[in-house]
């Protein structure tokens, strides 16, 4: 196991890592100084044995340029470093706590000889040539070697992705950050050529990015990324003439507050027809700042619909509160809303209580289950819609509130109008901008992308590395029909990590249910595809008929692994990055 994925999994158990004997591991606090180490380094650098703890590092080894990233919490790995002896590999890991920087975790592995070939990225030269236009510790910045795995990254630029990172350093750039897979240094690396001001929309937010191809020798050897602009709000006030907010002289780098939603448009997994277009929609949507109803069927994703839309609003940088209708009784749901003054009830708290949407001001309110709102709150509400005004519950004070509204159904309000259960008037104000949302039945075509984002997930929640799952689990999955969505699907795949004994899921995994499923029907033979293929000469040109037939390929041999893209790129005979320019190409990632 690596040491940055043994400091992921344990999260900074010292007495575990220390236990480790194929690498030095020092402890350090933020000033560099050794709180703890194991005895590796007697025999790696022929220490005398003496107690190091409280002395600096650099008065036990001479680690140059890494020291100092070290210092700024810059994340490595696989970095050389010169000694008498010849080179020692080094790799390091901060520690942050409570968005301070307390030091970090480093480990040396075994002298490796100054003739052996190093197949790494020397950080130095970078760090030498870039050093004018880089601040690692507040700009974000992450580096790939040419295989695309990440060798370098800070906490700034973790911070921007939401993870930690120790959680990104040594994985490949599209598999190490929630919607890493639109990263486009591998595309950097590909052409050669660098993207500079490169607005790109993240989390949320818009940012400024650039990319630079690092070129050794005629060819690249990595790819470099910084984060310019880390909010368009930054950019308007630039656009202004106000300077941006500079960390104040001397103090830690700190670890950014993320906003109040957690799923953007790139949290949506989909690449069917339905799913593209739906994004699209939603996208127009939600610049546009009206009411949305979002409707579909139990667990869906309705409320990922509702995150994304606010992500993506003029709003994004205001709250996002969401209440569950149906979760809270009747007679609660009022003062839950609106809240309510002091005395307004027995036990009410004293100096009263906000209400969810007040607490929304300039910002977004989600209202799932709308339909298991009463009618008598359903006015309530109405007047708020109409008025832009509420009444907390015992006071006789309106207070203006600015809210866009994102309600979500499960059921067909059409008919709840119909039958007097669901006001007329609150229905069409609610459904200024519809949409729904298809059940996973309807859009099979993204069970593959679903199932290989669940694997991801539940590989780092468990610790496990599984590989994927064997053809005849995959034909099981295609066959359900998921009454429960993606929801039942998630549950599904967690079933099967917790029973799960080797390194690919088998049908026998699966609930019993599903297993007991009988095969889909074959597919058409390769025979009859490229009778097909071969059906469009002369209809089309040969490049866009070649293309078709390659997208097939890969998506056959991702079927025939399970979704594993190594053995997939494997059995086609075709490097990985190689395998995931492809996928990129066709829009397969």
């Amino acid at each position: 196991m690596e040491f940055v994925q043994m400091v992921s999994r344990t999260e900074f158990d010292f007495d575990a890592l220390l236990a480790q004997r194929d690498w030095w591991v020092v402890v350090l606090d933020q000033d560099q100084r050794i709180r703890a180490s194991n005895e590796v380094g007697q025999s790696l650098l022929g220490l005398d044995g003496k107690d190091l703890d409280g002395r600096r590092l650099d008065d036990i080894v001479k680690l140059g340029h890494l020291t100092s990233l070290m210092s700024k919490g810059v994340s490595f790995r696989s970095q050389p470093a010169s000694v008498s002896t010849g080179k020692l590999i080094c790799h390091y890991v901060p520690e942050v706590q409570n968005g301070e920087l307390r030091g970090g975790v480093l480990a040396i592995d075994r002298v490796v000889r100054a003739h052996d070939d190093l197949s790494y990225i020397e950080l130095h030269e970078i760090v030498r040539t870039l050093g004018p236009i880089m601040d690692l510790a507040y700009e974000g910045t992450i580096i790939v070697d040419e295989e695309g795995t990440i060798v370098l990254v800070n906490q700034a630029m973790a911070d921007i992705f939401g993870v930690r990172t120790q959680d990104m350093i040594g994985r490949h750039i599209l598999e190490a950050y929630p919607n890493s897979k639109l990263s486009r240094l591998p595309i950097v690396m590909k052409t050669g050529k660098a993207e500079v001001g490169w607005p790109h929309f993240l989390n949320g937010r818009e940012i400024i990015a650039c990319r630079y191809p690092l070129i050794s020798n005629g060819r690249a050897i990595g790819a470099l990324g910084k984060v310019l602009i880390q909010d368009v709000h930054d950019r308007v006030r630039l656009a202004k003439g106000a300077p941006l907010q500079e960390p104040t002289p001397g103090s830690s780098p700190r670890v950014a507050k993320g906003g109040d939603f957690k799923y953007d448009i790139n949290s949506i997994i989909g690449h069917s027809k339905v799913m593209r277009s739906l994004k699209e929609t939603l996208l127009r949507v939600a610049e546009r700042g009206s009411n949305v109803l979002l409707v579909g069927e139990s667990g869906t994703g309705k409320e990922l619909f509702a995150h994304a839309i606010h992500a993506a609003s003029k709003r994004r940088n205001g709250p996002f509160i969401k209440m569950n209708c149906a979760a809270i009784p009747e007679h609660l749901l009022e003062s839950e809303l609106f809240g309510y003054a002091e005395g307004a009830f027995t036990g009410a708290k004293k100096g009263g209580q906000i209400g969810k949407f007040e607490l929304a001001h300039n910002g977004t309110i989600f209202l799932d289950e709308i339909s298991d709102m009463s009618v008598t709150m359903q006015a309530k509400l109405l007047r708020i819609l109409q008025e832009r005004e509420l009444t907390p519950l015992g006071s006789s004070q309106a207070r203006k509130v600015d809210v866009r509204i994102i309600a979500a159904t499960n059921v067909k309000l059409e008919e709840a109008v119909r039958e007097g259960k669901f006001r007329e008037d609150l229905y069409y104000r609610l459904n200024v901008m519809a949409l729904s949302i298809p059940p996973l039945r309807d859009r099979t075509e993204d069970l593959y992308f679903i199932v290989n984002h669940f694997l991801d997930s539940f590989n780092a929640e468990f610790g496990l590395e599984i590989q994927g799952l064997e053809p005849s689990a995959w034909e099981a999955l295609k066959a359900y029909h998921y009454p429960g969505n993606i929801r039942e699907l998630r549950n599904i795949i967690e079933s099967a990590f917790n029973v799960v004994t080797g390194a690919v899921i088998r049908r026998e995994h699966l609930p019993y249910h599903i297993r007991q499923l009988a095969a889909p029907p074959r597919e058409p033979s390769p025979c009859t595809e490229a009778e097909g293929f071969l059906a469009d000469v002369g209809r089309r040109p040969l490049q866009e008929i070649l293309e078709g037939l390659e997208k097939q390929i890969l998506d056959k041999a991702l079927q025939q692994v399970a979704g594993n893209k190594l053995q997939a790129a494997g059995l086609l005979g075709i490097s990985r990055p190689g395998f995931y320019k492809k996928l990129q190409k066709y829009g397969m990632v």
